[in-house]
């Protein structure tokens, strides 16, 4: 890649891929933008094709071959867990993605914690179950172990949907029976880990990796659960902020003695490498006395909604470090550097998500949303169609507030929420306030 500037394929269609596509537009590297299959706000920033599907790979292909593009990035982690990167490199595309192997990763529970156990990175106690009458056994074990509950996940991808705290062990069998015999999760659950429950509060590490360097983007915190107080099932995401107060040096230090230096031994040890975006998702335990942190999962790709609420705040050149990244030279990023701001993203989402959710409900009032100041709307679960703007999705729209403050980036992406208007609109109303709670520990 000697070119300065680069025609650029992003491929998935979310909050995080719009945010990822106006970062783009940012680049004095960017020639010009084509996202595969995009959505109604996406389509704003780049020429979007909506007719291919992210697993038609020779489609994809074609495309790129068709529009001379130059990098392909891959959002979504199902391309990057079936292979896009394998397919393309055969024809000498350069693609922002790991590996098929490196992706089971995220694709696979079972890879990645045998992977921590096996590097000494900190995570929870586990078992794995091959098949249903295995895992009722492992149960009953696993509670006789750990009074306070465990943790079913489902083997494979699950939307982000596959993991379950059950309390009692009515809970565990009933969670074992809906993955693995009903397979709500089709072949996602056909295996499961099982595995302690940790108690304390979840952030996000996310940073760019290839191979040899590790470049960490600012910390974040996701909002997994559906309903206000981290209750309900999980989602996709209904939020996030960034960075997180209560990061303290000495957690700090944990995190990249015990799990980023750790992580780069391990891709090197096991001659897997790596080339892309690495996210740990970390419980800390012990937040207030003697921080501990564990990594519940990776993931192989960018966290969504948290990029909604990274990215804003980046101030490096984010193509720059994309190709840096491809071409194995991010040591010639000593770090990455932000604004000294705070972002608060609220998801705004379909009703009856994460379950069946209506669909094709007309948004209004986006215009007046986007003219409070240090606002920025990313599409998620959109289509425009007649200049209308209408849902498509369970998470329909991201409205991150910017400011000096968290506080103010809360009030300021609420005050946005209150603008736009469609048909059973649902939000938390309480993202980024664990953020307030534990600041200045």
């Amino acid at each position: 890649m000697k070119n300065t500037s680069y025609k650029v394929l992003v491929l998935g269609s979310g909050g995080r891929e719009h945010a990822i596509v106006w970062k783009l537009t940012q680049s004095e590297f960017l020639h010009s933008l084509y996202c595969i299959p995009g959505n109604g706000g996406i389509s704003k920033h780049a020429k979007i094709e909506s007719s291919i599907k992210l697993n038609e790979f020779e489609k994809i292909y074609e495309f790129i071959k068709e529009n001379k593009i130059d990098i392909v990035i891959v959002g979504p982690e199902q391309p990057s867990v079936e292979g896009i990167k394998d397919y393309l490199s055969q024809y000498k595309i350069p693609v922002f993605s790991p590996t098929k192997i490196q992706a089971q990763l995220e694709g696979s529970k079972i890879f990645a914690k045998k992977f921590m156990k096996k590097y000494n990175i900190p995570t929870a106690d586990f078992v794995v179950a091959e098949n249903y009458e295995q895992a009722k056994s492992l149960l009953k074990e696993m509670f006789s172990k750990y009074k306070d509950g465990i943790v079913i996940k489902a083997d494979g991808l699950a939307a982000g949907k596959g993991a379950v705290v059950c309390n009692t062990l009515e809970e565990a069998e009933n969670t074992i029976y809906e993955m693995m015999i009903k397979k709500i999760f089709d072949k996602a659950g056909e295996k499961v880990v099982i595995e302690k429950k940790l108690n304390g509060i979840e952030i996000s590490v996310i940073a760019f990796c290839d191979g040899e360097t590790i470049l960490p983007l600012t910390y974040s915190q996701d909002h997994k659960q559906i309903y206000d107080g981290d209750k309900g099932p999980n989602t996709g995401g209904m939020g996030a902020y960034s960075p997180v107060p209560f990061v303290s040096k000495i957690l700090e230090e944990k995190i990249y003695s015990q799990i980023i230096n750790n992580f780069l031994c391990g891709i090197k040890d096991s001659q897997i490498g790596y080339c892309g975006v690495i996210y740990f998702g970390l419980m800390i335990e012990n937040l207030n006395t003697q921080p501990q942190p564990y990594v519940l999962e990776f993931n192989c790709r960018f966290g969504d909604p948290e990029t909604q609420v990274l990215l804003p705040l980046l101030k490096d050149d984010f193509l720059q470090l994309v190709i840096h990244t491809i071409n194995k030279n991010l040591h010639n990023f000593s770090k990455l550097s932000f604004e000294n701001k705070y972002a608060c993203c609220v998801v705004l989402a379909s009703k009856g998500y994460p379950l069946e959710y209506e669909t094709s409900k007309e948004i209004t009032g986006l215009d007046e949303a986007e003219k409070i100041s240090d606002v920025l709307i990313f599409h998620a679960g959109t289509k425009k169609i007649d200049n209308k703007f209408l849902t498509s999705g369970g998470r329909v729209l991201n409205v991150v507030g910017i400011g000096k403050t968290l506080q103010e980036a809360i009030n300021t992406s609420y005050r946005a929420v209150d603008k736009i208007y469609f048909e059973n609109k649902y939000f938390r109303t309480d993202i980024g306030k664990k953020g307030l709670i534990y600041d200045n520990i």
